[in-house]
């Protein structure tokens, strides 16, 4: 994969700060994460699929994750955690590994359905 192609991402960002950005493409408050650089590289969880899509004329990995977080621990009297507050402790994103970033796209749980992940793709440009 050549190193010297440099995306950009047509969506409104939030937040810039060269390596790390964030950007909110519905204007709801959900967020893609793009890390590029020192920022890269960043350890997403269990990878659990993995799949080619076009960027341009570019094939780039769309690879799956899930990661594990910690809920905070259960104390004696407190309400037993319900499944759908649990899913919040093990959330899937799939990240998009181009050529100088990395994007990051929430999934589950309140993340973007397959109709907004093609919307967001079809946002990233190569130069």
């Amino acid at each position: 994969m050549p190193t010297s192609q440099r995306s950009i991402i047509d969506l409104p960002c939030i937040a810039d700060a060269g390596s790390f950005a964030r950007y909110d493409p519905f204007g709801n408050g959900r967020q893609v994460i793009v890390r590029r650089g020192a920022s890269m590289g960043f350890p997403y969880g269990m990878q659990s699929s993995e799949r080619l899509v076009r960027i341009g004329d570019l094939d780039v990995r769309l690879t799956r994750y899930t990661a594990l977080l910690s809920p905070p621990p259960w104390t004696p009297g407190s309400t037993p955690m319900t499944a759908e507050a649990a899913r919040n402790y093990k959330p899937e994103s799939e990240v998009l590994h181009l050529p100088d970033a990395e994007v990051l796209i929430r999934r589950a749980p309140n993340g973007f359905s397959d109709d907004e992940v093609e919307l967001i793709l079809a946002a990233i440009t190569l130069e």
